[in-house]
């Protein structure tokens, strides 16, 4: 069992354009829309693997038949965590190749309310193999609750941890089982800018060393770097045209820990396989499913490699 949980989940609206003309009026050809948020983003792809999965989502009645019916839709099990405050709307404006995001800021919890959530999410924990908390957390919840949440059930559970910024600082002090930053957020947490692979390989090395037990590396079109704190290893993106970025590390990870069992190559060749069916897809959703798992693509390497070094990374 896997559970997911998203503190600031959200309605997803996914509107295509032929082209988006800023400041005039533009129509959309296509709308789509979707339960979203990180974690669910995670749910997402392990249902369609087959995995055994919860996703935890904090909603109101307020507007929550939206994400209701879309996660009924795509046979997304849940459980609701009843709050005060309707869920967020984001949008997002697929044009020209291109994915243009708006997303809002997700409303407050009560202090009764974090303390339930956090209450709940131990009762799964204790139940649950990996427990994954993804995302922004609500306005005004300072990142110690993240902290505290990790380290009152890093021994119940492989608690990973995808957020960012402070969040993600206070998640790592706790020492989390697995947290996959991007390239972006890794700069933010160790205080240096990841220029090469050299740079991205000793990131890892110093993440785990802040803390986190496993460390998941995404760098886009550059792949990404998983450290056990013994080996390193490296998965090349597949040479595909991306259509859409939105839910990629999000998919990465769920194939990674879908198949963790399996090994670090199978794990994250798995992994890139839902990270390309994502960015492949229109909008949120996953519309197309992976044909193969690319285990060629994975490879141990020494992070010592002098050609890590001569390998530049962009954004």
């Amino acid at each position: 069992m896997i559970t997911t949980l998203t503190p600031s989940p959200s309605i997803d609206l996914d509107y295509h354009l032929k082209s988006l003309q800023p400041g005039g009026v533009n129509r959309a050809y296509e709308f789509a829309l979707h339960a979203g948020g990180k974690g669910v983003n995670v749910s997402r792809v392990l249902t369609l693997m087959k995995v055994n999965n919860v996703a935890m989502v904090p909603m109101a009645k307020a507007n929550g038949d939206f994400f209701l019916n879309a996660a009924e839709a795509e046979k997304l099990k849940l459980e609701i965590l009843p709050i005060g405050s309707p869920l967020r709307m984001n949008i997002s404006l697929v044009h020209d190749g291109l994915t243009t995001k708006v997303n809002a800021e997700s409303a407050a919890w009560t202090e009764s309310e974090a303390k339930k959530i956090a209450s709940r999410f131990k009762m799964r924990a204790r139940r649950s193999e990996f427990s994954v908390i993804g995302g922004s957390l609500p306005a005004g919840l300072g990142s110690e609750w993240i902290s505290i949440l990790v380290s009152e059930n890093a021994h119940r559970t492989k608690v990973v941890v995808d957020c960012s910024g402070e969040v993600l600082k206070a998640a790592i002090s706790a020492k989390p089982f697995l947290i996959k930053p991007n390239q972006e957020e890794a700069e933010h947490v160790i205080g240096s800018s990841i220029v090469t692979m050299a740079d991205a390989a000793e990131a890892c090395r110093e993440l785990h060393f802040m803390g986190a037990r496993n460390v998941l590396l995404s760098l886009g079109e550059q792949g990404s770097i998983y450290f056990n704190g013994e080996k390193m290893y490296r998965a090349r993106a597949e040479k595909i045209v991306a259509t859409n970025t939105v839910g990629a590390g999000d998919s990465l990870l769920a194939g990674f820990i879908g198949k963790f069992k399996a090994g670090p190559v199978k794990a994250l060749a798995t992994g890139v396989a839902w990270s390309s069916a994502a960015i492949t897809s229109r909008g949120t959703g996953i519309s197309t499913l992976p044909t193969s798992i690319p285990t060629e693509l994975i490879s141990e390497i020494d992070p010592k490699e002098a050609s890590l070094r001569e390998e530049q990374l962009s954004y």
